[in-house]
């Protein structure tokens, strides 16, 4: 299907750039189905082009309490693609890191590690209207070393609807996940609604089932009756006049109530 000067290869059912950088070969993908997935794990699939940065930097910013020692890296350290291991990395790299363990994927959903279907690790599944997604991709695709396809929006909107570009066929990757949802702890979300209303896909986030519970409101769990009066007193005598609101459960958030 590709030619070396193409920069890709296929495999079971789509498409991934040739690269001396990465791990990337059909051996090393076949092995991800195999990945131990732990309880804990959160995984954002995503076709490529779809918000995944975006996304990766809401969930990695959720998750700074949980990680400290990872404030100061970067997005990617923070999470990074599973089927994008560094040749410099050892092959235990992703296995031995700490928990919580945040990855991002472009896999196909035949190509994701077994141990999701648990239903106890996350996954995060975010979409994207399928035209944004191929302008986005075409203008992407003229400064990334990864994709060498030509450039000209006739060949990559050929190579869009065919599948013939990473990520494989969008149509499969998004009825692939879909379709097989219930096999998954999933939340699928849609780039769409990130731009039209940020705050409430992160409180959808927080609230459905993925974040460490009391974020917001986790004061509830860890202070008695009487030390929540005696606070509230100190509060209102020290803060009376001060402007700025507080939220001080999850349910203010989306009632729009504040104090």
């Amino acid at each position: 299907m590709f030619s070396q000067k193409d920069g890709l290869f296929a495999h079971r059912g789509t498409v991934y750039p040739v690269s001396d950088q990465f791990q990337l070969t059909p051996e090393y993908i076949d092995g991800l189905e195999h990945f131990e997935i732990r309880d804990s794990d959160v995984f954002l699939i995503t076709f490529p082009k779809s918000g995944t940065v975006w996304t990766q930097r809401i969930v990695t910013s959720l998750y700074e309490e949980d990680l400290p020692d990872s404030a100061n890296l970067c997005t990617y350290e923070q999470m990074p693609w599973l089927e994008f291991l560094p040749k410099s990395f050892p092959s235990t790299t992703f296995i031995e890191r700490p928990s919580p363990r945040l990855f991002c994927s472009h896999l196909q959903e035949h190509l994701a590690p077994r141990g999701l279907k648990e239903k106890k690790a996350k996954v995060i599944y975010v979409f994207r209207n399928p035209k944004d997604t191929l302008v986005s991709y075409f203008h992407f695709a003229k400064f990334e070393f990864l994709m060498k396809l030509e450039r000209n929006m006739d060949k990559t909107l050929d190579h869009f609807l065919s599948g013939q570009m990473v990520g494989g066929c969008w149509f499969d990757h998004v009825k692939g996940w879909y379709n097989n949802r219930d096999k998954y702890n999933i939340l699928f979300l849609s780039y769409e609604e990130m731009i039209e209303d940020l705050r409430s896909v992160v409180v959808k986030i927080k609230r459905v089932h993925f974040l460490r519970k009391g974020t917001i409101g986790d004061w509830k769990n860890n202070l008695t009756v009487a030390q929540s009066e005696h606070f509230d007193k100190v509060f209102q005598e020290r803060m009376k006049d001060f402007p700025l609101t507080f939220v001080w459960d999850i349910s203010e958030l989306q009632s729009g109530a504040a104090v």
